[in-house]
């Protein structure tokens, strides 16, 4: 079963679960990811997103680090590597540590 973020406010500032929307962001994902992408093929769950640079944390079932912060490119095809963007997370609580408060002048 999907673990959830329980308490959404632990979430760093800009970092929100969205109300909705989250289907689209594992197909935007899926459509982008090209073969040799670590996440290809991966069974995955947006559980949030970041309001400043756009990236979304996503839950990976089936890999052996079990959370990722991916930076979509939101072209709607295929992209070649590095994109989209990721940084494997080993536990939730290393997107309070790695990914810290930032604003929207980071570059991400």
């Amino acid at each position: 079963m999907l673990p959830t973020l329980e308490d959404p406010g632990r979430l760093p500032a800009p970092w929100w679960v969205p109300d909705g929307g989250l289907h689209s962001l594992e197909r935007e994902l899926h459509r982008e990811l090209p073969p040799d992408h670590p996440l290809y093929g991966a069974r995955v769950r947006a559980a949030a997103r970041c309001e400043a640079c756009d990236d979304v944390l996503f839950h990976v079932t089936d890999r052996a680090l079990p959370w990722a912060v991916v930076h979509l490119t939101w072209s709607g095809r295929q992209e070649q590597l590095p994109w989209p963007r990721t940084a494997p997370l080993a536990h939730l609580n290393d997107l309070l540590t790695q990914h810290a408060p930032h604003d929207d002048t980071t570059d991400s």
